[in-house]
């Protein structure tokens, strides 16, 4: 635990609080894989690439609990913005070799001249002769401001085994929108996350509201509400054929700037009503109560954000028995230029 409040103090030393990425969108209980729905972050351009064109001139890198550190870098010239992100793990059907990774590039490119615009092109490839495995696919995003509404499209091709007697993973297919409506932000995301071989895809349905408020120069508060149906999902990390849940999660909390050099943020997610369906007809409830923390820190361009702890029904510091826990758990460095 000492370890712990010692890397917690160290990061409360470094930061402030904008736009940055996993560890900020970790804390709030956004969603650190795609961003924010109503929320600007840099995270956001995986699902919505033309959200660069709110910052489109910076240097990320990310590192903790990911298996491998990821980043990019991105720029604008005349009225294009764009930019090239290395090792990320945000999507992409292909599967890890036996002794070797995956290897992933994205390129990313946007504008705003009539009408807001963005597009993503992304390629993984795996290759070991010695294990005889060989493996590629591409993905792509593209997103739009149209008549009001910001609209996304994401497709994720399937791709072959890697291994030899391997299952292929079938296609990917995301599609939503958002909407501004007085202080609130509507909005509604179609998921289907294709599985191995003949199994039917995975579909998650969320439509909700969240809204975002400045109370001072210092302090935002902040709170959404969705409906998350979902089908064909995992039970305890094993997929279970027509398995499905109704879920209402609540989500609320506040990012404040303690000092121009360290912002704190917290947030509390939990589900109001729902229980998972399995195959079977047995039926369970989801952990409830999910509790984020995490501080940023800046010293002039630079901003070195930090998860402090992210845990089901407020327990901090888990320990799994192995040394792993939940405390720094995400942690992004951002230069803006």
């Amino acid at each position: 635990m000492k370890k712990h409040l010692i890397v917690a103090t160290g990061l409360a030393v470094l930061s402030t609080g904008a736009f940055a990425s996993k560890a900020r969108m970790q804390a709030m209980n956004q969603g650190a894989t795609l961003g924010s729905y109503y929320m600007y972050d840099t995270r956001n351009i995986w699902r919505t690439p033309n959200a660069l064109n709110t910052n489109p001139e910076f240097v990320i890198t990310e590192w903790g609990s990911q298996d491998t550190a990821e980043g990019g870098y991105f720029n604008s010239s005349a009225s294009v913005n764009y930019g090239v992100y290395l090792n990320a793990d945000a999507l992409g059907n292909v599967q890890d070799g036996t002794a070797v990774n995956a290897q992933r590039f994205d390129v990313f490119v946007s504008g705003n001249s009539g009408m807001s615009w963005g597009a993503r092109l992304g390629y993984a490839s795996v290759m070991d002769d010695s294990n005889n495995e060989d493996a590629n696919g591409f993905d792509f995003s593209v997103s739009a401001d149209l008549s009001g509404a910001n609209v996304w499209l994401t497709y994720v091709a399937g791709t072959d085994a890697t291994a030899t007697g391997g299952a292929e993973v079938n296609n990917d297919l995301a599609l939503g929108a958002t909407y501004g409506m007085g202080d609130y932000t509507l909005f509604g995301e179609y998921q289907s996350e294709g599985n191995t071989g003949d199994l039917d895809a995975s579909t998650t349905l969320t439509v909700g509201a969240g809204r975002a408020m400045s109370m001072s120069d210092s302090a935002t508060v902040f709170y959404d509400v969705k409906l998350v149906s979902t089908s064909n999902t995992a039970q305890n990390g094993t997929f279970s054929q027509d398995a499905s849940s109704m879920m209402v999660p609540v989500t609320f909390g506040v990012e404040s700037k303690a000092t121009n050099w360290l912002t704190w943020r917290a947030s509390l997610s939990q589900s109001l009503y729902g229980t998972f369906e399995a195959a079977n007809g047995d039926e369970q409830t989801d952990e409830r109560t999910i509790l984020g923390v995490g501080a940023s820190l800046m010293y002039g361009n630079l901003q070195l954000d930090g998860t402090i702890a992210t845990a089901a029904n407020g327990t901090l510091g888990y320990d799994n028995g192995n040394g792993d826990d939940d405390v720094m758990s995400n942690v992004s460095m951002t230069y803006t230029f």
